[in-house]
């Protein structure tokens, strides 16, 4: 992503993490920016990649969210 993107990004969201979860949106702040279909899943050359690295695959996100996007048994969406 660039620079440019994250500070998109980071606009678009106020500086909260934008994941729904319970039909409403988190309140904590961002820390970092997230892809939301994760670049290995997505694919990493030609129009994958870019696709993979839009605006629209990307938030804002919170140290919280993010580690249980990450953690096995508590996938987000």
């Amino acid at each position: 992503m660039t620079p440019k993107q994250r500070m998109e990004i980071w606009d678009r969201s106020e500086g909260l993490c934008e994941v729904i979860e319970n039909g409403e949106r988190c309140h904590n702040a961002a820390q970092e920016v997230d892809h939301i279909i994760a670049r290995g899943m997505g694919g990493r050359k030609g129009a994958a990649k870019k696709r993979n690295n839009s605006s629209e695959n990307l938030r804002a996100i919170c140290l919280y969210h993010h580690k249980l996007r990450h953690d096995v048994k508590g996938r987000l969406e």
